[in-house]
């Protein structure tokens, strides 16, 4: 009789065992009908990474081309349309460049000047519903083509001076922040971002963050008020701007809140070579070599540059590292689903750097990334 105890009591222990839930590796709060998905630094899944695979290059001078149109020389935007064409727009030409969605080039259109179809300067590109919108920084106008190259109109719109971004939401709306200046009485200047959504109409929808600053001098860090920010099929993702808490808020695309993700994060510092890294990004970004001396001691615990969302509705963000001769480069991601951390891994699209360079950028755009490197001057096109 006392063995048969002993044998139920061994049972009991494995099916408990069996029956047992593996430990979450985050939990759940709801406040106002709005759940935060709160994550350890334990991953869901270990093994999960991604492994893209470079298929073309298109570099910014080819020897061998015939059409001396097709190259570029300062990129600013990458898009691309329905069936996969490219469209890189040219800064410093106010040209946009065609290519195929195997590298090929197709033609080049729109050119520096005042006419129909002309720029005086390039600045954001927008590919909406097969409609392309190019901005021009110096007129605040934007010039409207069609995807074969051909000018539909030229447009002001009042109070939309300043957009710094321009990326679709759906195929009727897309999203924007919008830099505004503004100067008190007293004589002082104030610097705000204002990220919203807006209609293919370009009327306003809805601001969703706004953050302002003191404009001091030319040291002012403008990229402490740029929204960190992505788009997915559904979902609207927004970072909040910090450098001790990571913090993700997830919306539709009208722009109502779903839920929010955190994560447990420490505050990484910033060694001096890349602050010194950063002033060389921002002085090329602005255009000139004046010196300038950013008051910078932590990273942000999200890149404004670093997060996006992945074919499969997986939402990557680009996180901070101590940085050291074996992983200066390294671009290292923190993978999401539905709020819930996954794992950590490194991507091999491009030299990752922990702060805002706009030289260095990529689009997760369908089944593939562009990674738009201004300082080589390429797009490197890969697939996964």
């Amino acid at each position: 009789m006392r063995w048969i105890l002993v044998l139920l009591a061994m049972i009991s222990i494995v099916l408990l065992t069996g029956c047992s839930k593996k430990e979450l590796n985050y939990t759940v709060t709801e406040v106002d009908g709005i759940k935060t998905y709160h994550n350890k630094n334990i991953p869901s899944d270990p093994n999960f990474k991604i492994s893209p695979r470079e298929v073309f290059t298109i570099h910014g001078f080819d020897e061998n081309t015939q059409d001396t149109l097709r190259n570029f020389t300062f990129l600013r935007s990458t898009v691309v349309d329905s069936k996969g064409n490219i469209y890189l727009l040219d800064q410093k030409k106010s040209e946009i460049k065609k290519f195929d969605r195997n590298g090929i080039f197709i033609k080049s259109f729109c050119k520096l000047g005042s006419g129909p179809g002309e720029l005086q300067g390039g600045g954001c590109l927008l590919c909406l519903d097969d409609t392309l919108y190019v901005k021009d920084d110096t007129t605040l106008q934007f010039s409207k083509f069609s995807t074969d190259g051909n000018f539909i109109d030229r447009f002001y719109i009042e109070g939309f001076n300043y957009p710094q971004f321009l990326t679709p939401v759906g195929k009727t709306k897309f999203i924007n922040d919008l830099q505004e200046w503004e100067e008190k009485e007293d004589g002082s200047v104030y610097v705000s971002y204002d990220l919203q959504i807006r209609y293919s109409q370009f009327k306003l929808l809805k601001s969703l963050r706004k953050d302002k600053q003191k404009y001091i001098d030319e040291s002012t860090n403008h990229l402490d008020t740029v929204h960190p920010f992505c788009i997915g099929k559904h979902a609207i993702y927004i970072a909040k701007i910090s450098t001790d808490e990571f913090r993700v808020d997830v919306y539709d695309f009208e722009g109502k809140q779903l839920y929010s993700i955190r994560k447990d994060f420490r505050k990484i510092s910033i060694t001096e070579e890349e602050l010194k890294e950063f002033g060389i990004s921002q002085n090329t970004t602005l255009g000139d070599k004046s010196k300038r001396d950013y008051k910078i001691n932590y990273k942000k615990a999200v890149n404004a540059m670093g997060m996006f969302e992945d074919k499969n509705g997986n939402l990557l963000v680009q996180i901070p590292q101590d940085r050291n001769e074996n992983n200066k480069y390294d671009f290292i991601v923190d993978a999401f689903k539905d709020g819930v951390f996954i794992n950590s891994f490194k991507m091999d699209i491009g030299r990752g750097f922990d702060f805002y360079n706009s030289s260095h950028q990529r689009f997760f755009i369908g089944d593939r990334i562009y990674y738009q490197n201004r300082e080589d001057n390429n797009v490197k096109v890969f697939e996964y």
